[in-house]
């Protein structure tokens, strides 16, 4: 205490020694602490932050009824992004001088910046009674809104921001996130659309590439989230985007190319990990997938999205065992409920797995492996209509997928569908010709398609697949292909 009223003494000895710098600083030369104000002021213009904080300490020092000290403190707290210590001068600023629209405006930021809700929309609604049509007041009002998840209150307020100022951008900006929001797309299009050309910057772009995306227009929404990259390559919610648009359109190699550039801008954390499981996700690359969700949960072992991306990947390898962890609380998630239906199929409760495949699609139209996964469920129940319907469902989603066509062909060959059988395992061979099983099943196809229509033509093409499969050293027909010699030299003997 005595220390604390020594430096009060010294501060008041000081200003005393000062006297014709105080007449020079001060405004009403009648209030002692007013020198020090001014003193901080200019500090603050100047940026030299610390002295300024001290200069306004001392001012407190001598009174604590000056609502300017706890201003000007306020707004060093907040260049300090120190926003709970903001708040709190701002309140005693405002408590002092109750008509300060500007102390009013401070409190209700930093009031938004510390979470407390509430406090911000009572300050925002003083602020405007104190100065209304305030475009900046209205832009705080709504971010404070759009934090409290009232998008259509927050909508309002930023469209009375954007009608008080046609140049607060930031308002135009937040006014069309909140369209959006709430499904108002083509007003949102309008404004995005003007702001990226008369105010490009990385979140118009970016934003306007999130609309393109919702539209499923990908071309689009690549467009300008390559844009929003260029002003800034530390943007990653647009790699984000571009990882998911590749990967909807099942280009794998631009989705591995985004997502390793994000890396190499030093993006790495466990969302970025996260959204490129996803995408392996999409892409039916489930190795990968696991890896990439594990390693989210090494970057943040609490992150209950990557838990579930890896509950799915583990439910198609038939282990449920972090399902079971997860299903209870988080059954609105797309990858849930894939993996429960996955889990019923299991347990060949054929008909709660085809209502849980069928909810997922629901939830995310791009988890089209369910499409395969109900076609499982209805060969299961031998229902050969819906079978191929979810097939060719599937394979229209993924048209170069090996693994769709060899297992669509063995289905088709178990219904003696030989002809659409071979069609499909052509489309496999051409994918990969390397693979032998399929040149395997192909011949057997053709042999019983020649079996059943005997043609010289037919019988070759057959003979010929055998060859090959000889060559690449594994044959399992030798019987089949003997028999197939033996018809083409009677055919030719004939």
């Amino acid at each position: 205490m005595f220390n604390r009223l020594k430096q009060i003494y010294q501060n008041i000895k000081e200003l005393s020694h000062s006297i014709d710098k105080y007449k020079n600083d001060s405004i009403v030369q009648s209030l002692p602490t007013v020198a020090l104000v001014n003193k901080a002021k200019k500090l603050i213009e100047k940026q030299n932050y610390e002295e300024a904080k001290q200069t306004l300490l001392s001012a407190l020092d001598i009174s604590g009824q000056d609502a300017l000290i706890y201003k000007y403190l306020g707004a060093i707290a907040e260049n300090e992004k120190n926003f709970s210590q903001a708040k709190e001068y701002y309140e005693k600023a405002v408590e002092l001088e109750k008509n300060d629209k500007d102390s009013w405006l401070r409190l209700g930021m930093n009031s938004l910046y510390s979470e407390k809700l509430e406090r911000a929309i009572e300050a925002f609604e003083q602020a405007n009674k104190l100065s209304p049509n305030n475009t900046d007041i209205y832009t705080g009002w709504g971010m404070t809104y759009m934090r409290m998840k009232k998008y259509q209150l927050a909508k309002d307020k930023f469209n009375m921001a954007a009608k008080i100022s046609k140049y607060n951008f930031t308002a135009i900006l937040l006014s069309a996130v909140m369209e959006i929001r709430c499904g108002e797309y083509s007003i949102a299009e309008d404004k995005l659309n003007f702001l990226t050309k008369v105010a490009p910057n990385e979140s118009s772009n970016y934003e306007y590439a999130h609309l393109k995306l919702i539209q499923n227009k990908y071309e689009q929404a690549i467009t300008y989230a390559n844009k929003a990259i260029e002003i800034n390559k530390q943007m990653m919610p647009a790699y984000l985007i571009l990882g998911e648009a590749y990967s909807v359109q099942k280009d794998y190699e631009n989705t591995q190319i985004t997502f390793i550039k994000a890396l190499k801008e030093d993006l790495d954390c466990a969302i970025l990990r996260f959204e490129w499981g996803k995408a392996y996700t999409r892409l039916l690359d489930f190795n990968n997938a696991q890896k990439e969700f594990e390693e989210s949960l090494n970057l943040d072992s609490n992150f209950t999205e990557a838990k579930i991306g890896l509950a799915l990947i583990k439910a198609h390898n038939n282990d449920f065992y972090l399902l079971d962890e997860l299903k209870e609380k988080y059954t609105h998630y797309a990858y849930i409920q894939e993996a429960l239906g996955l889990e019923y199929l299991h347990q060949t409760e054929y008909e709660k797995a085809i209502e849980m495949f069928k909810k997922a699609l629901q939830t995310d139209k791009n988890q089209t492996f369910n499409y395969y996964n109900l076609a499982q469920c209805y060969i299961s129940q031998n229902d050969k209509y819906k079978t191929r319907e979810y097939f060719d469902k599937f394979l229209q989603a993924h048209p170069e997928s090996e693994f769709g066509l060899i297992n669509y062909a063995k289905w088709l060959t178990s219904v003696s569908d030989y002809e659409e059988a071979q069609r499909k395992l052509e489309k496999a061979l051409k994918i990969n010709p390397a693979n032998i099983e399929t040149l395997n099943s192909l011949f057997f196809t053709q042999y019983t398609l020649v079996k059943n229509n005997v043609c010289e033509y037919n019988i070759k093409e057959a003979l010929s697949l055998a060859n090959k499969a000889i060559g690449m050293g594994r044959f399992d027909y030798t019987p089949q292909k003997q028999e197939l010699e033996n018809l083409l030299k009677n055919i030719q003997g004939n």
